[in-house]
């Protein structure tokens, strides 16, 4: 991000805040009633003073005893516990400020990295309780060691804030080493901060959200942050690292941050979600599920843009894991754009129990997802046994979009059967692939992998345009793309302008670039680039592809192959197609200008018009060449 874009981001950040401040303002002054002004409180942790003046601080206690709604509460450096269910409960619309230098006189100067104001737990109470119509705010503390096991409002939610109906803003802090249950049988949920049902917009900011834990031993959502039921809610530009859903038990949602409820339009934006786990170690059967190692989203029309999420893991081991960087379930209307989703696995070590599905994001059960401008890459749907979709997994999620993403790099399985490296959609209808790239994916190391690129299954009906599949591995069936039906189950594809190209890494059958493996597979393909493979496209048996104005090249064992009904319509085959390193087409290529019109299609894989020229170019790009004008220069000489 370049240091104007920064620029940009500070000043609308100033400016809403700005904004904020003025709307608020009244809102404050009338809830003082009879306050005349808002008062500024100070406090160290055994502070003697009785006024809670700068140059006599009192204790914290005294000093949320004083305070009235619009006050502010400067903690200095120190560490400040309590003796009964919560080190802190607010019920006014106070800040409190953490890292005041403490100086008796002059003006009031905080730095909360040097004089660190930590708000301690003991692990033995809920280190900030939040409840009722108010609006607190929480900037610069350190938030630890809360447990919330024995809380009497809410136990088992939000070791370290738990807030009700309350409308907080928590910025600059850091919350850390926070347990929301460490009962048997008592789930948890929010390690670090459980968000339950607020009046108005929820908003965490700039803060470390780090080393917490959902639960130790029963179910667990939301190891660092829970949002229940808080629509609207803003978590941005957080740090949060190393969270766990649940450490040892059958059900885990959501590592880093969990979404659930009525949180309908929630947005996480500009975080990173780092090194979290869903569940440590599951009981060593089916019964142990987890899902999104770094977030969860179980609610309708949630927006995760502009994060970074990285190596996190679903399950350690013990269980399946779904969803190792994100996972969506039973929502509609979630948009998952402009994220780095990479090195995330979804099942880890060694216990072999199927059904791992989506090491980058997985979705299950919703419509209109929007999965767009993403780099999703390095993801592993599972170490030791069967996985699916080591980039992306579908499940019953109808009318989703992927576009103008990159998907590259990811493994299904490396130790047992693989199916879709890059993509895998099961019983999705109305799905699009627009745009997206395709690049060095790999069903599994073992010899059962299918799909290498991307893999279709039973009753998916989906649209690609504008992709680039190329250099995928498969052993088993279809080193670009596999499929999976039955009688009742087929499968319907319309493909339109793509390029497959060089995806020959694997042996045998994974060799092929679209492999019709299975019958009751339907395919059209329209204006497709085929490149170096054995065969271009191979159909079984009761699968049927329709083809139109298809370049072949250096496919060693034909064009195309297979029992099944193929018609070939107006291909062109034994001329080179000139592409490049980054597979488009450079001047000269026989596919500039030989596609049949496709009036519906208006860009190419880059955004750029289509047609350009005299016609419709085959595959994903629409040649540009731009003509270099060299300036005439007139000599004179003597």
């Amino acid at each position: 991000m370049g240091p104007n874009k920064w620029k940009s981001i500070l000043l609308t950040l100033a400016m809403g805040g700005l904004l904020l401040a003025m709307l608020l303002l009244p809102l404050h002054a009338g809830a003082r009633g009879a306050h005349a002004a808002a008062r500024v409180l100070f406090v160290k942790p055994h502070g003697p003073g009785t006024a809670c003046a700068q140059a006599h601080p009192c204790n914290l206690q005294t000093a949320i005893a004083q305070a009235a709604d619009g006050d502010t509460i400067y903690l200095a450096q120190g560490t400040y516990t309590g003796s009964g269910s919560a080190v802190l409960t607010l019920s006014k619309s106070i800040t409190l400020y953490g890292g005041w230098d403490g100086a008796a006189t002059g003006p009031i100067a905080r730095d909360p990295e040097a004089h660190p104001s930590v708000l301690d737990g003991e692990s033995q109470r809920r280190v900030v309780y939040i409840e009722g119509n108010i609006t607190p705010t929480l900037d610069g503390l350190v938030i630890a060691r809360g447990n919330a096991t024995h809380a009497p409002d809410f136990p088992g939610c939000g070791g370290g804030v738990c807030s009700f109906r309350a409308t907080p803003t928590i910025a600059h802090c850091t919350i850390t080493g926070n347990v929301a249950s460490m009962g048997m049988s008592l789930s948890g949920s929010g390690g670090g901060i459980h968000i339950r049902a607020p009046n108005g917009t929820v908003v965490i900011t700039a803060s470390r959200i780090i080393s917490n834990a959902a639960s130790l031993y029963y179910h667990g959502t939301g190891g660092g942050l829970t949002l229940l039921s808080a629509p609207e809610a803003r978590v941005i530009h957080n740090v949060i690292m190393s969270n766990t859903a649940v450490l040892s038990a059958t059900r885990g949602y959501g590592g880093g941050v969990a979404v659930s409820g009525e949180s309908d339009h929630a947005r996480l934006q500009g975080n990173v979600v780092q090194y979290n786990v869903a569940i440590g170690q599951g009981d060593g059967s089916r019964n142990t599920q987890a899902y999104g190692g770094g977030i969860y989203a179980g609610s309708d029309a949630v927006i995760i843009r502009d994060n970074e999420v990285l190596s996190n893991t679903a399950i350690i081991t013990g269980g399946s894991g779904s969803g190792g960087g994100i996972a969506v379930m039973g929502s509609d209307d979630v948009t998952i754009t402009d994220n780095q989703v990479a090195y995330n696995v979804a099942q880890q070590d060694a216990i072999r129990i199927p059904s791992n599905h989506g090491g980058g994001i997985y979705c299950f059960s919703g419509d209109n997802i929007f999965i767009q401008g993403n780099i999703i890459q390095h993801n592993t749907a599972s170490i030791p046994y069967t996985g699916g979709g080591g980039g992306v997994y579908l499940s019953s999620c109808h009318q989703t979009t992927l576009a103008d993403n990159l998907v590259r790099g990811n493994l299904a399985s490396h130790a047992g059967n693989g199916y879709g490296g890059g993509f895998h959609a099961y019983a999705s209808r109305g799905l699009r692939l627009d745009a997206n790239r395709f690049l060095s994916n790999t069903a599994s190391l073992a010899p059962w992998g299918r799909g290498g690129g991307l893999y279709f299954s039973r009753k998916t009906v989906f649209t690609m345009t504008n992709n680039i599949v190329a250099a995928n591995y498969a052993i088993r069936e279809g080193g670009g793309v596999a499929f999976e039906t039955s009688a009742t189950q087929p499968v319907t594809g319309t493909l339109v302008h793509n390029t497959f190209a060089a995806n020959d890494r694997g042996e045998g059958n994974g060799r092929i670039a679209i492999h019709l493996n299975d019958p009751y597979v339907t395919l059209v393909l329209t204006n497709t680039l085929i490149y170096s493979h054995t065969y271009g496209l191979y159909a079984t048996s009761g699968s049927t592809a329709t083809l139109y104005h298809t370049l072949f090249y250096a496919n060693s064992s034909g064009d195309t192959g297979g029992p099944g009904t193929i018609t070939n319509m107006n291909p062109i085959t034994g001329q080179d197609p000139l592409l490049a390193m980054n597979f488009h087409l450079l001047e000269g290529s026989p596919a500039i200008d030989a596609g049949v019109p496709v009036p519906w299609l208006l860009t190419d894989i880059d955004g750029e018009p289509r047609p350009l020229g005299a016609g419709y170019d085959i595959g994903a790009d629409e040649a540009e060449f731009q003509d270099i004008y060299f300036p005439l220069v007139t000599m004179h000489t003597p």
